[in-house]
Order: structure tokens, then C-alpha cells, then sequence
């Protein structure tokens, strides 16, 4: 599954997107889906931080789009 699919996922399915938060590579496992080590880490990683360095949010769409080229 890319990163763009696992990302809908997300914004579609809130106990998914709250596995997520608490446990990333479990919530994953748990639904068969595989990314990338780099993806994983930027998932995490956006998850974890939620806003940009000016402090604007990051929308779900914006991580889609930027981890288009990884599929």
C-alpha cells in the first residue's frame, strides 16, 4: 500500500488515524499495510509534529501530496 492510500486511510477511519497516534508500526501491522522505513518515518513524523516550523497547520492532503513521488 503507498503512503497516499495509507493517508486516506486516515482521514477516513478515526480509530485508525488514533492507532496511529499511540502506535504507528502496530496500527500498520494490524491492517496488513507496508511502507517504506523513509515512509514511516515522515508518516510518524508528521503525525507527531502536526504544525510547521510557522506554525501553521499541516493538512492530511499536504502529506498526500508530498508523498506522491514515493509511490
Amino acid at each position: 500500500m503507498t503512503l497516499a492510500q495509507v493517508v486516506y486511510q486516515l482521514s477516513t477511519d478515526s480509530e485508525f488515524a488514533a492507532r496511529m497516534q499511540t502506535d504507528p508500526e502496530a496500527a500498520l501491522a494490524e491492517r496488513d499495510l507496508q511502507l517504506s522505513k523513509e515512509e514511516q518515518a515522515f508518516l510518524i513524523h508528521g503525525l507527531r509534529r502536526g504544525t510547521s516550523s510557522s506554525g501553521r497547520t499541516i493538512s492530511m492532503g499536504e502529506v498526500a501530496a508530498f508523498g506522491a513521488g514515493w509511490r
